[in-house]
């Protein structure tokens, strides 16, 4: 006789393999497909003995996905619209999850926005609102703001106290970034940080250089001389190949230059570098007309006529095409969908997209930048996870634009971007408030305020 012995479970036992079996879901939804072919890996399948492209051996499984999923020209590999790194994407696209699909509702909007943003910024179709670049605001992004490089000054600090954005140079005042500015060789050549100030010698040779936030160093930035040129006058040529000295604190930190005198320009880092419907304005997407959203990837009505996201595919019940492209109004369409569902905010650009577009370092909270070819070079830094895990889910053909059939919603504050630019400008040093009308679903299975 079988014989089934009762055992008392405690419940800190109980709570933690609770929290187990959470935090398993959670990864198995999030980052599908982690595990392969679903959750019934651990036992409903007898004959599965090991995970999907685990054997045998990694660089086997590598070369075999290589021909099924190859890197783009940047290097990377698609998943579900998001670039990965490449050995990432190619594991992640050999696997897949298995759910049956069901028919969603999505309302697609057709808001005008106040004198099409100008512009100077995207039109969030949904609301009927503008997401304004750096530098801009207003209902139609019609108001230029003068965002200072520099706190106030005083005799003991001409450019005002230690800030990452400190200029001696030149303030661009609609991004708080400095440059070298007019009646230089190079007007548009970044003067980042310590490149604009003195610096101190070491007293040993061990010892570090320092500088001396208190003194411009306006004679190695502006000065013309032919053997040490200023670094607002290097030719570049010229300094590659010996024949002048310059300043070697100054080098070439802000996104989409490249270079050691920020010669080249390349591309930008862009969330999902704006999904092919858009141009990436120094980290903030500039959409092609009729998309909006952080990265373009959300349609209106007046886009739907001629191209459909593929995060938004496929579509089983259309609206009347004829209409789209002058409806006033929001419409809706049928897609066939897998569950989870995610609904993913779209917060205003202070919270977001301004955090990218203005920030000092090229590496700061971002997982990837581009070289002088264009190619993708991977940051390997903690806070690239976080925009890899948001990339992936506005990519995803999990996400929904209607709230009241989400399974989860998505609140992307970029709060690594916060923590490596809290010593920024002046006007990110004020507390920033999220609005909670735009955090509150009113409705079936939504947030309510």
């Amino acid at each position: 006789m079988l014989a089934i012995r009762s055992t008392k479970c405690s419940v800190a036992f109980v709570g933690a393999a609770g929290a187990l079996v959470v935090l398993v879901t959670a990864v198995h939804v999030f980052m599908v497909p982690i595990l392969p072919s679903s959750l019934d890996y651990f036992g409903a399948r007898g004959s599965v003995g090991h995970p999907r492209n685990a054997t045998p051996g990694v660089g086997v499984v590598d070369s075999r996905l290589r021909g099924h999923f190859p890197s783009d020209s940047h290097g990377a590999v698609a998943f579900r619209g998001a670039p990965w790194k490449a050995e990432v994407g190619r594991w992640l696209a050999g696997c897949h999850a298995n759910s049956s699909s069901v028919n969603i509702t999505e309302r697609i909007g057709a808001k005008r926005c106040e004198k099409d943003c100008s512009g100077r910024g995207v039109c969030n179709y949904d609301l009927g609102e503008c997401r304004c670049f750096h530098g801009y605001s207003g209902k139609g992004c019609e108001e230029v703001l003068k965002l200072e490089c520099n706190l106030p000054s005083s005799p003991e600090w001409p450019a005002g106290r230690w800030i990452v954005s400190m200029c001696a140079a030149h303030c661009d005042t609609t991004r708080a970034m400095c440059f070298c500015g007019p009646g230089t060789k190079y007007p548009d050549r970044p003067v980042a940080e310590a490149c604009g100030f003195k610096t101190i010698l070491p007293a040993r040779p061990d010892d570090p250089k320092l500088t001396d936030w208190k003194t411009p160093d306006l004679e190695n930035v502006f000065t013309t001389n032919g053997s040490k040129s200023g670094w607002c006058n290097v030719v570049p040529e010229d300094a590659y190949s010996s024949k002048v000295k310059y300043k070697e604190e100054c080098d070439c930190k802000y996104d989409g230059l490249w270079g050691q005198f920020c010669e080249t320009h390349v591309e930008c880092s862009c969330i999902n570098q704006c999904s092919g419907h858009g141009h990436c304005h120094g980290g903030f997407c500039q959409c092609d007309s009729g998309y909006f959203g952080i990265d373009c990837s959300i349609p209106s009505a007046y886009s739907l006529a001629y191209d459909w996201p593929s995060w938004l595919q496929p579509p089983v019940n259309l609206p009347d095409m004829k209409i789209l492209s002058s409806t006033p109004i929001n419409v809706k369409a049928i897609v066939q969908k897998k569950r989870p569902l995610i609904y993913v905010y779209d917060l205003p650009a202070e919270l977001d997209s301004h955090l990218l577009e203005g920030r000092h370092f090229k590496f700061q909270c971002v997982n990837r930048i581009y070289d002088d070819r264009n190619r993708t070079l991977w940051t390997q830094q903690l806070y690239g996870a976080q925009m890899a895990l948001y990339e992936s889910i506005l990519a995803s053909p999990h996400r929904t634009l209607n709230g009241e059939e989400a399974d989860y919603f998505y609140v992307p504050v970029l709060d690594s971007c916060l923590i490596t630019r809290s010593d920024d400008t002046p006007h990110l040093l004020m507390p920033v408030r999220i609005v909670m009308q735009m955090l509150c679903f009113s409705g079936h299975g939504g947030l309510l305020c």
